[in-house]
């Protein structure tokens, strides 16, 4: 990379003059050493993208680099800068500027290389346009000191500009009051009209959106479906070779919008995932987890496999040694449903604003549902302590504990 000197008063400058927002960083291959940086260029020309260790505010110099790509999408001016061969675990600083100067400073940090760091995540979906809730929900990420989010479709209610404006207004309750974001992996929701909006808006880097992220070396291996789409051709083919890829590493998660079996009555049962999908997860031992949305309540799981004799129901039964958890439902702001269509083997399930709150390690990952109408009122985890649950949290378990723990199996 490039290195360029920097004008040092204009760094040290209060003043935030680039004509820049909505700016996201998301992950999308491994991310201890890949990165994609997003914003919507408002106004003015973009002349360089700094990227450094160590905070430009003290240092003179700075990594220039240029743009990667560009696109027009839902009234923003998107621009891109993928970053590569970045230092796992590390903190990068980056500023914009432009022909009105330069934006404030921004940090993130990339994912651990190594199984021996854990990780944490929050996971949901189903934001829409109850924008009240869902800035409760956001305000809670920075708090949380999480690895990434995972936001599995329906950001909106209606795809269009006015709405896609005002959700990424409300997710810049995200950004920490020092600069620190919190990078993002997202999937499509039934309310995205189509797979572009996705691509061009987050740099997803499969056009049909279905791909793979690792985190922690072999640690962790999220794979990112979508259910909008065809699940037999390619995207199948795709899940098959991902997860016969990853099958060395301790842990692999599956995330998509539509719940394969949902616990609201007007959703229809998924039944091409559970033909397409389903068999492949459980062929995995390393695969004991599955995040889902779309339906506007909560629900966790007890492990279940496929099976259709005695004691099933839907195509499933409850199996504590070699089952699956499913969670989610997607409750981050969207008009909520009652959980009217439980299962023998749903472990817990509610009509809540919540998200999941997962941590992952070598021996176990441990899931949590947060109820997060009370973001305000808790405290910011230092890094230190990210993995202790906050004074005055609340978590949804009303029957069989707030606390979900996932052995290997």
């Amino acid at each position: 990379m490039k290195t360029q000197f920097l004008v040092f008063f204009i760094l040290l400058s209060s003043v935030s003059n680039a004509k820049v927002r909505f700016i996201r960083v998301v992950f999308n291959g491994n991310a201890a050493t890949t990165a994609t940086v997003i914003w919507d260029q408002e106004e003015d020309e973009f002349n360089g993208f700094y990227l450094d260790t160590i905070d430009p505010s003290i240092n003179r110099y700075a990594n220039l680099l240029s743009l990667t790509s560009s696109n027009h999408m839902r009234g923003m001016n998107n621009k891109i800068v993928r970053l590569t061969n970045l230092l796992p675990n590390q903190i990068y600083y980056f500023l914009i500027k432009d022909s009105k100067g330069f934006s404030r400073i921004y940090h993130f940090r990339t994912a651990p290389n190594s199984a021996d760091f854990p990780l944490s995540f929050i996971a949901g979906g189903d934001s829409r346009d109850n924008r009240s809730v869902r800035v409760k929900a956001n305000q809670l990420v920075p708090k949380l000191q999480v690895t990434a989010v995972l936001f599995n479709g329906d950001f909106i209610g209606v795809d269009i500009e006015k709405y896609w404006i005002d959700w990424f207004t409300d997710w810049e309750n995200t950004l920490a009051s020092d600069g620190r974001i919190t990078p993002m992996l997202v999937t499509r929701g039934n309310h995205e009209l189509n797979n572009n909006v996705i691509h061009q808006l987050f740099d997803v880097p499969h056009k049909k959106l279905y791909y793979s992220t690792t985190f922690g070396g072999d640690l962790l291996h999220i794979v990112s479906l979508n259910s909008e789409i065809l699940k037999i051709g390619s995207q199948k083919i795709f899940l098959r070779s991902a997860l016969n890829k990853h099958k060395t590493f301790t842990w692999q998660i599956a995330q998509y919008h539509r719940p394969i079996r949902a616990h609201v009555k007007e959703k229809k049962e998924m039944e091409t995932q559970y033909k397409n999908f389903v068999p492949l997860f459980e062929k995995y031992k390393n695969l004991p987890l599955c995040l889902e949305n779309d339906s506007h309540t909560c629900k966790v799981t007890w492990p279940i496999v496929t099976s259709k004799g005695e004691g099933s129901s839907e195509g499933f039964i409850r199996d504590d040694k070699n089952g699956i958890v499913y969670a989610g439902e997607g409750c981050w702001g969207a008009p909520l449903r009652a959980a009217n269509d439980l299962k023998p083997w749903t472990r817990d399930a509610g009509a809540v604003n919540q998200f999941n709150w997962i941590f992952v390690t070598k021996e176990k990952i441990e899931l949590r549902t947060v109820l997060y109408e009370n973001a305000a009122e808790l405290p910011t985890l230092d890094y230190r302590n990210r993995f202790t649950v906050p004074a005055g949290m609340q978590l949804f378990g009303p029957n069989n504990g707030t606390l979900v723990e996932i052995f290997p199996r």
